[in-house]
């Protein structure tokens, strides 16, 4: 499972999920920095890739796609108070052992 790493995602946690193995593009890879979260959601979509989130309002621009039959490649939500780097790193990670990218389709994954 590709993780797609918005803005808000540190580069920390970027670093953490690559010295697991996981693919991960981030915002700043691509040089999409400022970008629309209607712009992400597309960007992941196309790329393949979950994406890996603080920003609560993805989540409603995710509802808002999933009642106007518009597909997207599924969320990872944190909220960055709740949880040290390490713990959003272990989690992500167990999430790309456990669910599928089929089961990530047009899902919400609350971290």
């Amino acid at each position: 499972m590709k993780i797609y790493c918005d803005e808000n995602i540190e580069s920390a946690i970027v670093e953490g999920l690559r010295r697991r193995d996981i693919e991960v593009i981030s915002v700043q890879d691509t040089k999409d920095l400022g970008k629309s979260d209607e712009y992400h959601l597309e960007r992941a979509f196309k790329l393949g890739a979950v994406i890996l989130t603080y920003d609560a309002d993805l989540l409603k621009i995710a509802h808002q796609w999933n009642q106007k039959g518009k597909r997207h490649r599924g969320i990872l939500y944190a909220h960055p108070q709740d949880l040290s780097f390490g713990e959003r790193i272990r989690l992500v990670e167990l999430v790309t052992q456990v669910l599928s990218e089929k089961e990530m389709e047009n899902h919400i994954e609350f971290l």
